[in-house]
Order: C-alpha cells, then structure tokens, then sequence
C-alpha cells in the first residue's frame, strides 16, 4: 500500500496540512494525493493514542472515524494481558486491528473480522507490518455470520460492539449496542471458553453482572484519570462472584490497580468523619466501580459522608490512587468569610454533595475558574455543608 515513492513523499511532507497536501495533485499526478493526505493526517493525529504506529513509515492509516473509535495503544496492551493465551482467538468487530494487534501476541491463531473492506485491507497490511501476518486471519463480513460458519475451536472471543445506533447516537445499553451482546451472549459462550468484551463506561456495573452470566472478571479501565470503558471476561461455567478491578493507566504508562468483590463492598459498615488535616479524591476508575468503602479500608481513611465520595486523614498515603489535596482553610458554605479562604477570587472548584453543582458552587463564590487553589464543597457527617480551600499534593 505504501511504495517507496510514498513513504518518501509522506516523510518529506509530515508537516503540511492536508488541506495543503490536496493542492499539490496537479504537480504530483503520478501521486495518490487523496490518500497520501489521509496518511499524513491520520499519522499526526495517532502521536500521543497509538505511538508505534505513528513511529512505524510502513503503517497505513485508514479514514478519521476508524481513528475516533479505535482503542489507545496503552489501553490495548492491557486487553492483550488480559486475554491471556491459547490457541485460536476470534475478533468479531475487528476494526482498525488495535486490539487485535495485541491479542494476537497471546495466541498462536487469531481470526480477524472486520465488514468494511478497505478498513479490513488496511488491517491486514498492518498485521503484516508487525510480524503478525502468518498469526492473524483477515475476514471480510458480519463478525456473527463469520462466527456461525467458523467450525474450529476456539480460546476466545473478543468482542467491542459498536456504541452507536443507526443514527450515530450513542448508546449506553447493552441492548442498544451492535452486536446485541443480551441476544448472542450464550451463544459466544457455547462457542469459546472465553469471551471478553469492550462497553462504554456508561454502563451500569452491577447491571452488566447481573444481566450475564459466566463474568469471572470486570475491569474499569481509565487512561490518565479519563475512564475510557468496561471491560469483562465471562468463562464457559463459571458460577462465583466477579471480582471488579478498578485500573488507571498513568501518563508514564504505570498503572494503579485496585480489586475487591461487590459483596464485600456491600458488607463493609463503612467509617464517616470530617476531615483532618489532608482531604482524598479516588480517580476515576475507583469512583465508577463503587469501590468506596473498600478505599477507607484499604488506606485507613475516614469518608465525609456516605454520598460525597471524598475522603480524610491527618496523615498525607504516597500509594493512595487519586488526588490529594492538603487543606489550608474550611468555613461553612455560605459563611460571611468566605472571600478570605480565596484573595485572589479564583480557585478550581469542586462540588460533592453540596446541593449544587460546581457550576453552582463558583458563582455563589464569585470566583473565576483557575489558578494554584481548590475550592471543594462537600456535605459532611455530623457537620454539614463545608468549604474547603486545598492545594493539590499529590495526583
């Protein structure tokens, strides 16, 4: 797909725009220029989300949308471990082949699956650009229908259904997605001993447990504290509990991982106090698997109140997975005082459970969005509404 003569031009031209790029047809028609401004496009924006593909002159890039929707690289790595190893592996909703890069390292086969045939075509030039060709099967079709007809044995099945309907809404129910995972679900698990799948992160997490069965494992996955989607992995006759796994992947590409089992959350009498002298904001991932009363647990630390989701001690925890912030002042929210915690009439404001929003909050304030201070409006226990000005000591 990439001939000498393109790489070289693509390498020389990285920098142009690609509106710039397509003015350049009539001096070049020897050139694919459509195409060549695609690639220069799709490699500039592919950076920061997909490193070695960007770094790699032999990969092809396929049309923005593939891009929008495609896994990040470091997001991928972890669906790779998480799949774990076998023998065949089928990736029903194949796409641009991110996951299915990764995945594929686990297993000695992997069948690929994707409708689109350039996006397939492109897929399978990729494979064959990392050393995967010999690995990875490219199919072009319905990654059911290639499913039925498939007569191997199959490790897994890895699935991302699509979050989209028909009208490019999106969706946030697992009925809503295509495939329908409610539909097929004991049919992928008749068909594979495992079957891992990708959902959007709007999705209920005792929800998801509740309607399939065979989840041995479910993993809230965040990219540097933006929580990205669900990820499961349902084994053929599996009964016990799920184990919930909350992960944050830090900019440097370490992660913060925190596991624990909804019962336990549920049977923990939890601990509630106003804060000392440092306040606690758990990332993402932990705030979307509910793992609240694990956290006082597990770091010692006394929660505000059973619905503000912040956290205290007089003792600042290195390892805790979240933000800390130091507390300078605190006075009721409403208090005449007020304007004294923020001289400067700005602050990043926070609101949990302060009966109104962040928005809110900073009007009532009056302050201007910004700056080195927080303003953090929390309900807590026994004390009330407070305000709290922090610092940010740790994230």
């Amino acid at each position: 797909m990439l001939s000498p003569e393109i790489k070289e031009f693509i390498a020389k031209n990285a920098k142009r725009a690609p509106e710039q790029l397509a003015l350049l047809a009539g001096k070049y028609p020897e050139l694919p220029m459509p195409f060549i401004a695609q690639q220069v496009k799709g490699r500039a924006r592919m950076r920061s989300k997909l490193p070695s593909w960007h770094g790699n002159e032999d990969v092809v890039f396929p049309k923005s949308l593939a891009l929008e929707q495609c896994t990040s690289e470091a997001v991928a790595r972890l669906h790779g471990e998480l799949a774990g190893r076998g023998i065949a592996a089928f990736d029903m909703t194949g796409g641009f082949g991110v996951d299915a890069r990764f995945v594929a390292e686990g297993f000695d086969r992997l069948i690929y699956c994707e409708r689109d045939r350039e996006l397939a075509e492109i897929a399978a030039s990729n494979f064959q650009t990392f050393g995967l060709g010999e690995k990875v099967e490219t199919a072009c079709g319905d990654g059911l229908e290639l499913l039925r007809s498939y007569e191997g044995g199959l490790d897994l099945i890895f699935v991302d259904p699509a979050r989209r309907d028909s009208r490019q809404f999106k969706v946030s129910e697992l009925e809503g997605c295509e495939p329908n995972i409610l539909e097929i679900w004991d049919e992928l698990l008749d068909r594979a001993e495992r079957v891992a799948v990708k959902v959007s992160p709007g999705l209920d997490v005792s929800s998801v447990l509740a309607d399939l069965s065979g989840i041995e494992s479910l993993y809230v996955i965040s990219l540097e504290n933006d929580c990205k989607e669900l990820f499961f992995i349902a084994r053929k006759g599996f009964e016990g509990e799920a184990r919930i796994h909350s992960v944050n992947i830090r900019k440097d590409g370490s992660r913060d991982e925190l596991s624990f089992h909804l019962s336990e959350e549920k049977e923990s009498d939890g601990d509630y106090a106003a804060p000392g002298k440092y306040l606690y904001e758990p990332n993402a991932s932990i705030m979307k698997a509910g793992a609240f009363k694990t956290v006082s647990e597990k770091w010692g630390l006394s929660a505000l109140n059973p619905r503000t989701r912040l956290y205290g001690s007089d003792e600042l925890i290195a390892d805790f997975q979240g933000r800390v912030y130091e507390i300078i002042d605190q006075v009721p929210i409403g208090a005449k005082e007020t304007k004294r915690l923020f001289p400067k009439k700005k602050a990043n404001v926070i609101s949990r459970n302060s009966g109104m929003s962040a928005e809110e909050l900073r009007k009532k304030l009056g302050l201007k969005e910004g700056g080195d201070l927080f303003a953090i409006g929390a309900a807590v226990t026994g004390v009330g509404r407070r305000l709290y000005a922090c610092k940010l000591v740790q994230s």
